[in-house]
């Protein structure tokens, strides 16, 4: 082997150690550690669950009734406190800060509090959540086009902002990516929003499942790449200034790190799970 191709393997060695150290920190921190530098309210709130929904076959929809009305902002996400464990979960919150309960779509995971949502929370069930994050859109935002890139379970904080902004002149641009059809969780929610309103689009990716688009769906047997979402900021960026336009990115850290480096646009995220 030569020199150079020693030098090869030792760089792609050290940065393959280097990102499984980060994924095994991640791992092993609690989410209480990971966002320690994030904004939080200063109230924990008393919530009831008011039904429990499973929306594909690892995610549950746990809808929560507050005792007082609980305030934020489109993109951020509670602390979750469950009965009969010290281990807090974190959330991004999925609905319209305008409706009274508060949703949360929650992935199935040996981790305590998903474990306790999948196999052991009822109607009923006392909870306690505080606000915390600092990645959000403001509802009255004046912002003219707003790209949304969600993969799996990250399109929770990205249907928040969606709700909350359908009623204005805001364009909204989302490219969803699932493994499988069935792992498109809210897919019948966003075609409602789309077929509802103009300043709705919505593309989605299937990256385990071969899927057919029609005329109604736009469907696509691939991962969600740079070139497509370079080639929407190109073509906003031809109609609208930048300044006028932001891009949210939500969805597993590789896809984050990946995808943050190469779109030509910032992009706005938190990697806290």
């Amino acid at each position: 082997m030569t020199a150079a191709s020693l030098a090869l393997h030792s760089r792609r060695f050290t940065s393959l150690l280097a990102t499984s150290t980060s994924v095994l920190s991640r791992i092993m921190s609690t989410h209480l550690e990971r966002t320690n530098g994030n904004s939080r309210e200063p109230e924990v709130e008393n919530c009831t669950v008011s039904s429990i929904t499973d929306i594909s076959p690892t995610v549950k929809l746990l809808q929560l009734a507050p005792e007082r009305p609980v305030t934020f902002k489109p993109g951020q996400w509670v602390d979750f406190f469950i009965p009969r464990t010290n281990m807090v979960g974190g959330y991004s919150l999925c609905s319209d800060p305008q409706s009274p309960y508060l949703e949360l779509a929650v992935k199935y995971s040996t981790h305590p509090p998903a474990h306790w949502v999948h196999k052991t929370c009822k109607m009923g069930e006392k909870v306690q959540v505080r606000v915390g994050g600092d990645v959000f859109l403001e509802p009255d935002s004046s912002i003219k086009v707003v790209l949304l890139i969600a993969g799996g379970i990250g399109i929770n904080p990205l249907l928040s902002m969606i709700r909350a902004g359908v009623d204005t002149e805001t364009k909204y641009h989302l490219l969803y990516s699932a493994a499988t059809v069935e792992e498109l969780i809210f897919f019948d929610d966003l075609e409602k929003l789309t077929a509802s309103h103009d300043n709705v689009t919505v593309e989605y990716f299937v990256t385990k499942e071969t899927v057919k688009s029609d005329n109604l769906v736009k469907m696509n047997r691939e991962r969600i790449s740079p070139e497509a979402v370079n080639k929407l900021v190109s073509d906003y960026k031809s109609r609208f200034d930048e300044s006028d336009m932001r891009c949210f990115l939500c969805g597993p850290p590789p896809m984050i790190d990946f995808l943050s480096k190469e779109i030509k646009m910032k992009c706005e995220y938190e990697k806290w799970w």
